[in-house]
């Protein structure tokens, strides 16, 4: 079971933050009663600063003045009070940022012993050629009587686990999992799923810092997958948020676009990588209407520098017709089931031996 620092038995919440170059003006919502509450509100940039010791203000103030799209912020700062803490963020678009200010005493990093959670790897492949392009991480779980088991299925054979603690260790296993692959010459993705209560712990942003640092992974092959029923929750927050993880280093992928509210602000306010479209919409494509609204979406998408990947493809014929219609990647039993670790090699065996 995984055990969490000490010093996370109480949850200490980031604080959210916006910058509009236009106006000059920071915006910061911060708990009430929090760390960082006294920095709550809209605020001019030199007045901010001013909340800050001399050292960090020029720190601060020199990218969010010549930021451009795309570009991250990752700044350590130290309050007035000598409280230190952790700047993340990303420009979103020309003048615009957000991001999360992160207190110190939320910065430690996770620790976990044994663990009843276990990743299992899906391949994800190019559309063009089948080459194995990434994998997705699958959280399976090793029930009582030794099975390797789904959420559901372990709750109804009696197991448990520390759930608080999943997305830890599948990040965790997944980042060293990638760092392994792209050591034996695989130039390849990993993405682990977050949930929108995960993707609000400021822990975790520091945790993914910290596991791209130590395994030398480059920006963006490390990748948070998040769908927009969870960003909905709270949606500047997910976007603040995300915003901090690309800063740390992760790439981002909006997952299951095309179901239920999708919204097109979705893709103009997240800086992700990728789109998985909704295995239901990628299934459609062999229906008139399906395909020209899965074709506009591909042009849409890949026209801001995305990719788009069909999800749930189980028929090798769709996957060439969303090939041509503009999706690159697939995923899917069509090609792959999941993979255990010790297994993961079989993807890179010609596609024919791999099926077998």
């Amino acid at each position: 079971m995984n055990q969490l620092a000490a010093n996370t038995s109480v949850p200490v919440r980031a604080a959210l933050w916006s910058w509009n170059a236009a106006d000059a003006v920071l915006t910061i919502r911060a708990e009430p009663g929090g760390p960082l509450a006294s920095l709550d509100g809209s605020w001019a940039l030199e007045l901010l600063l001013e909340q800050f010791d001399g050292l960090a203000r020029n720190r601060i103030a020199s990218p969010l003045n010549s930021g451009c799209p795309g570009d991250p912020i990752d700044i350590r700062v130290t309050l007035l009070d000598g409280r230190p803490a952790h700047f993340f963020g990303a420009f979103h678009d020309r003048g615009l940022a957000r991001g999360l200010i992160v207190p110190a005493e939320a910065g430690a990093r996770l620790l976990h012993g044994e663990s009843n959670v276990e990743p299992v790897f899906q391949p994800i492949r190019r559309l063009d050629t089948l080459e194995v392009a990434g994998f997705e991480a699958l959280a399976r779980f090793r029930a009582p009587d030794g099975q390797l088991v789904g959420a559901d299925t372990l709750v109804g054979l009696g197991g448990d686990t520390d759930w608080s603690a999943i997305a830890p260790v599948m990040l965790e296993r997944s980042a060293c999992a990638l760092a392994d692959l792209r050591g034996q010459g695989h130039d390849v993705f990993m993405q682990v799923n977050l949930s929108a209560a995960e993707l609000a712990r400021p822990l975790l942003v520091e945790e993914v810092a910290a596991l791209i640092r130590d395994a030398k992974l480059p920006h963006g092959v490390l990748r948070v997958e998040l769908t927009e029923q969870a960003a909905l929750r709270d949606f500047e927050g997910a976007l603040g948020a995300l915003a901090a993880f690309r800063a740390a280093g992760a790439g981002i992928v909006l997952d299951d676009f095309g179901a239920g509210h999708s919204s097109f602000a979705w893709l103009a306010e997240i800086p992700a990588d990728g789109v998985k479209l909704d295995p239901k919409l990628s299934r459609m494509v062999r229906q008139p209407r399906a395909c020209r609204i899965i074709t506009a979406l591909s042009g849409l998408i890949r026209s801001l520098g995305m990719s788009v990947t069909a999800e749930g493809i189980e028929d090798p014929a769709v996957a060439g017709e969303l090939h041509a219609i503009g999706c690159d990647f697939v995923q899917g039993y069509a090609y792959d089931m999941p993979l255990r670790l010790q297994d993961i090699a079989v993807a890179f065996d010609p596609l024919e031996v791999a099926k077998q």
